[in-house]
């Protein structure tokens, strides 16, 4: 059994780290079942594709927000190899459906030693010249996928990671980094504005740090702390909205801490529970303080059930940054507000509360494919990585979230050799209105129409190479 597999690389090669978030064994790093891959042959690894069909709010989305990864992988030995792969992520529209961004993986086994080794292959790098469009190959900085881990024991082990300690929580609702942080780099200007005084930007980074795991029968333990260093204005008086004067600037630390649990009963069950949290983020403009997350897989007769709540806690001054510009985004004309805001120039009311996101999935097991229901709900402070996330579904002046989200949604799995297809169709009612209305489009947010309910149609298509894909225990 597959399954049986993963529960063995866990117990007993717990060094390979590959273990505890969901999100990096859907991505596939590690194979399950390595007496299955042929050695010195290049093999297709996975391939993904994500798209939505069409919703209400936008009518027809196919090919808009596209999100294609494929990868492919080559072994000189079971536990050497090197793994290519590229992802298209789009945010904000088709143009973006594209990449010139590629994923080179190496991993190598030194006895009870493991590292891996995670690049970016860029072929159309434009840092520093806006003309360049040079080709260039560096690490990948904020990647989890980056470690040195010693097997201390056949039950434990402990694993660096030099720059990301692994930091994200949920399936359902993932949190993507919880402990990311902004930072000012080039520079130390003597006020904070609209525009940076001289070549400043500000960098996003994770915390690199330590991890202990540790395994007895069928439960699985991990403990992490990590710590990253920013800048900071020296006056005490400074304040990023109120007062963004500075006398001189100091290279501040902050301090972040994890705990998990990883329960596997054969295919049957399957427990986890995540926990991270990071202080000063009044200073680090870190959208996220914590999260937490508890995930239960069951399987009974042909009926399979999961269920999931995420809490987020949201950071004191979560700042709001241009991507294209590397500084502050200034939502509101005036005055400049650099973290979430309104239009009247209000903080956003999610900022420093806690918010919880709870999720149900039943299964009816056939032959073939295995249709499901699911029910979703957001509170109005709910804070993670996606579309519906309080921070980013709001009404037309931004001073209100959706208030609450009910998610109705039924779909189905159909599984033909090693990949499955997945057509879905999800009814949304918010408190608010948050939903733009396909008829009445205005670059003018506040003269646009909203409503208080969407229907979205998607599409998932996954292909493993391993048969991983027929894994209900982590695809549900």
């Amino acid at each position: 059994m597959r399954i049986l597999a993963l529960s063995l690389l866990i117990i007993s090669s717990t060094g390979w780290a590959q273990v505890i978030t969901q999100q990096n064994i859907l991505q596939g790093v590690v194979p399950l079942n390595i007496d299955s891959i042929p050695m010195n042959e290049l093999i297709l690894d996975r391939i993904s594709y994500n798209d939505n069909i069409y919703s209400q709010s936008q009518k027809t989305q196919l090919g808009d927000q596209t999100r294609v990864s494929m990868s492919v992988r080559y072994h000189t030995e079971p536990m050497t190899f090197i793994r290519a792969r590229f992802v298209t992520d789009p945010i904000e529209s088709r143009f973006d459906n594209k990449t010139s961004r590629f994923e080179l993986i190496f991993a190598k086994n030194f006895g009870n030693f493991n590292m891996q080794l995670d690049f970016d292959l860029l072929t159309n790098d434009t840092e520093g010249d806006a003309d360049s469009g040079g080709t260039s190959l560096g690490p990948d900085l904020d990647s989890d996928d980056t470690f040195l881990s010693f097997v201390m024991t056949p039950n434990s082990s402990i694993v660096f990671y030099p720059f990301n300690f692994r930091s994200d929580v949920g399936d359902e609702f993932n949190s993507l980094d919880v402990s990311r942080i902004q930072t000012v780099t080039g520079g130390s200007p003597t006020s904070i504005g609209q525009t940076p005084i001289g070549n400043e930007t500000i960098i996003s980074k994770t915390i690199p740090g330590f991890e202990y795991n540790y395994s007895i029968g069928i439960h699985n333990f991990y403990a992490g702390v990590g710590v990253a260093s920013y800048l900071y204005p020296t006056n005490d008086s400074f304040d990023i909205e109120t007062n963004p004067s500075s006398t001189a600037w100091e290279r501040k630390e902050t301090t972040a801490f994890k705990f998990g649990y990883l329960l596997l009963d054969s295919d049957e069950t399957k427990v986890n529970f995540q926990y991270i949290s990071h202080d000063k983020t009044n200073e680090t403009g870190a959208l996220l303080e914590s999260a937490s997350s508890l995930n239960i897989f069951k399987r009974v007769n042909s009926f399979i059930f999961e269920w999931e709540s995420t809490m987020s806690v949201a950071g004191e001054n979560p700042y709001l940054i241009d991507p294209e510009t590397r500084w502050f985004r200034n939502q509101t004309p005036a005055p400049f507000l650099p973290t979430y805001a309104d239009i009247n120039g209000k903080r956003q009311d999610w900022i420093r509360d806690q918010g919880f996101g709870h999720s149900l999935k039943i299964g009816y097991n056939t032959d073939n494919f295995t249709p499901y229901l699911s029910l979703k709900y957001q509170d109005q402070f709910f804070i993670f990585d996606g579309e519906e996330s309080a921070h980013l579904l709001r009404n037309s002046d931004e001073t209100q979230s959706h208030g609450g989200l009910k998610r109705i949604g039924v779909g189905s799995y159909f599984y033909k050799k090693n990949m499955f297809f997945r057509p879905y169709f999800e009814y949304q009612v918010a408190n608010n209105p948050v939903f733009t209305s396909a008829t009445e489009q205005r670059d003018d947010r506040t003269l646009s129409s909203f409503k208080k309910e969407n229907y979205l149609i998607s599409f998932q298509l996954t292909y493993t190479f391993d048969d991983f894909s027929s894994n209900q225990l982590w695809w549900f």
